[in-house]
């Protein structure tokens, strides 16, 4: 996608902002602009996750350029950008933020995607004494964070010197243990990390059945959504290879998740709401 192909709306980080876009002239000139072929998307910015909600649930929007990392991951919709900058993080905080996640499958779900900014947080994921986590990340294991979070279709990373460009093109030659970001967060000394939560990680691989467990239980989310399975998730359900209903129980899976996962409670439920 090029910047002739999209029309973008930037940073709409609060509600008067969202109105003022979404219902005035300038929303109507960007619309104009689509169906005149001179732009091919609609786009929009911002770092509110309930404003990326309202993105991906407009049926208008078809791009967010939004904030992704797993610090601001914890943190619950805010109009103040400077909150995700905070010295400290209150106590308590643990696992994405519910606003979040539901920001990220409903993008899955409705063909929205993601491009990512600020995926190192400003560097404080570098630094584990200013790192929310009390541990240290690297560039590749932050890209990789970022890109299996549902939705998400490209990272841009910040760069001040040739040194921090190559820090984050090594993640095309990286081995899994270098991208490895799931046992880091899992066993990091503060603000408790999606326990019970599958982040679609992958560490439940291999599966004696076949099942790619992380895309079942990404399904499995984006079904539980609505009151009733959408046709579109149970049509990429059924194309799968594996289904939930292949599991026999071995739970070999659940001793390499680093999130404490129930992963074959999840695939008897799954299989139960997909027959």
């Amino acid at each position: 996608m090029t910047r002739a192909d999209l029309g973008m709306i930037h940073f709409v980080d609060q509600e008067s902002d969202w109105d003022s876009a979404m219902n005035g002239p300038f929303m109507e000139y960007v619309k104009e602009l689509k169906a005149c072929g001179k732009i091919r998307h609609i786009g929009m910015s911002t770092h509110n996750p309930a404003m990326a909600v309202k993105a991906a649930e407009s049926g208008v929007i078809e791009m967010l350029m939004f904030s992704v990392n797993p610090a601001f991951d914890l943190l619950p919709p805010t109009e103040d950008i400077d909150t995700y900058f905070a010295d400290e993080y209150q106590d308590g905080l643990g696992g994405i933020d519910p606003v979040r996640a539901r920001m990220y499958k409903l993008c899955e779900q409705n063909d929205v995607g993601i491009t990512v900014m600020k995926p190192y947080a400003g560097g404080r994921l570098f630094d584990e004494k200013r790192s929310p986590f009390g541990v240290a990340l690297t560039p590749v294991q932050c890209i990789h964070y970022c890109l299996t979070r549902p939705g998400v279709a490209a990272v841009m990373a910040g760069y001040d010197t040739p040194e921090h460009v190559e820090q984050a093109v090594a993640y095309e030659t990286a081995s899994r243990e270098e991208k490895d970001y799931a046992h880091v967060l899992a066993e990091a000394p503060r603000h408790t990390f999606a326990q019970g939560e599958c982040t679609y990680c992958g560490h439940c691989k291999p599966c004696p059945a076949q099942i790619d467990i992380a895309m079942v239980n990404k399904y499995y989310d984006l079904a539980t959504m609505q009151p009733e399975v959408p046709a579109t998730v149970k049509a990429h359900y059924d194309a799968m290879d594996h289904h939930a209903d292949a599991c026999i129980g071995c739970r070999s899976c659940e001793s390499r998740c680093p999130f404490g996962v129930k992963i074959a409670e999840r695939m008897a439920k799954t299989a139960e709401l997909f027959r």
